[in-house]
């Protein structure tokens, strides 16, 4: 698309970010293998291990925290909690915008 084009469209982008407790954190080789699984996975943005936690943001469109608990049982790891936060939407504009495509609201 052409960026002419491109300054048609806008849209709100909201990130998820789920805190996930597993008793895998601390241990360099499972904390890769829970990187691994989870950069795997369409939506996954980024992924943090911090404070005995690990700290995933994402797209609700793209995934959800039930497929990422999934993926780090599957990489041979526990998911022992998990809780998850929205942030703020932030609006995106131009070609930035791949998942969905939809015209801005025009005065």
């Amino acid at each position: 698309m052409s960026e002419e084009t491109d300054e048609g469209w806008a849209a709100l982008v909201a990130t998820m970010v789920a805190r996930i407790e597993s008793d895998g954190v601390g241990s360099p080789t499972n904390e890769k293998a829970i990187t691994d699984a989870l950069d795997s996975i369409d939506g996954v943005e980024e992924v943090n291990m911090e404070n005995g936690a690990i700290h995933v943001t994402y797209d609700p469109l793209q995934t959800t925290e039930k497929r990422i608990e999934e993926s780090i049982r599957a990489s041979g790891n526990s998911v022992t909690s998990a809780e998850t936060e929205s942030e703020m939407p932030r609006p995106v504009t131009g070609s930035a915008l791949a998942a969905t495509r939809e015209p801005a609201a025009r005065d």
